[in-house]
């Protein structure tokens, strides 16, 4: 498919997002929808989808071409935490499975309002494990992702890991929503607005507690997390957020790339397919993770050369 021009991209885009995460539409309305639109986001060429379980959850692994070394991603889907499915994100995961040349895994983790926290991290916790156990991953060959409420999954993940004294190879953040606390100061960006987010927090947290760590991970303990990849853009409702986020990580130590664009909108790497600005940013996310895996082999070889010596 040919790629839109930025211009043309936002005008079609913005009336199907204004439709979607319209907060008077129910949940269930708007997870119909975007499994719909999704099926206008294209595969690279060579792509193969294998439908499997993770935990006790449906999920995707999603792949193009033979893996070129050790390593997986496990990509946890934005949506508020209400929405959002492995469809929506299937070519996003492609892209990144192309550039990367190591399968994506798409996990179906629960949703809030039927179920609020902490249940969508239990999953993508669980998922983590499978991946250890039943696929045949090592640990610190795994990497953490999301966009947007995915984000805060990867890192509230990552977090309960860190607890556990393991740390995956990297975590990629995309527009992540860390603190859903926190009120825009604007009413809306291309994608979401802030009416429909604030329906959002409020069924994602349910009768919880708005301190807890896997509801606004920005609030748990930072140091000792891996090397982390964090894109944001200008134009975002979380772009404040995102900024805040990335001082906290280098204060707390963490090797840092923080990324963003002054041209994309919200999780618009989900377009990939569609748009070469996209494209091109999961082309960057995937040089970081390529570099970090290499670095990790190399750390790897001199570990087994100083045990043998």
């Amino acid at each position: 498919m040919t790629a839109l021009p930025l211009p043309l991209a936002r005008v079609l885009l913005h009336p199907g997002f204004r439709l979607v995460f319209h907060p008077r539409l129910p949940f269930s309305a708007q997870r119909a929808l975007l499994n719909a639109f999704a099926r206008l986001q294209p595969l690279p060429p060579g792509t193969a989808v294998q439908a499997l379980h993770l935990g006790d959850r449906p999920a995707e692994r999603v792949s193009v071409g033979p893996a070129s070394g050790p390593g997986a991603v496990l990509y946890l889907h934005g949506g508020g935490h209400t929405v959002g499915s492995p469809a929506t994100h299937r070519s996003l995961a492609a892209h990144l499975a192309r550039e990367i040349r190591r399968p994506v895994y798409l996990p179906d983790y629960r949703l809030a309002p039927e179920h609020p926290c902490p249940a969508s991290t239990q999953d993508a916790f669980a998922a983590f494990e499978a991946l250890t156990t039943l696929e045949g991953h090592s640990p610190d060959t795994l990497v953490l992702a999301g966009d947007s409420a995915g984000g805060a999954l990867a890192l509230a993940t990552a977090q309960l890991l860190a607890a556990e004294g393991r740390r995956p190879a990297a975590l990629v953040l995309v527009s992540p929503w860390t603190n859903p606390n926190l009120v825009a100061d604007r009413s809306r960006d291309l994608v979401i607005n802030r009416r429909w987010a604030r329906a959002c927090a409020g069924a994602y947290l349910g009768g919880g507690d708005a301190s807890d760590a896997r509801y606004a991970p920005s609030l748990g303990p930072l140091a000792g997390l891996p090397p982390t990849y964090l894109h944001a853009n200008t134009r975002e409702l979380l772009y404040t957020q995102c900024l805040d986020l990335a001082v906290a990580l280098r204060r707390a130590g963490v090797p840092l790339r923080y990324a963003e664009s002054a041209v994309l909108w919200h999780a618009a790497q989900a377009q990939a397919g569609l748009v070469k600005e996209a494209a091109a940013s999961v082309r960057e996310i995937g040089a970081f993770l390529t570099a970090n895996w290499a670095r990790g082999r190399a750390g790897s070889a001199d570990r087994d050369v100083a045990r043998s010596s």
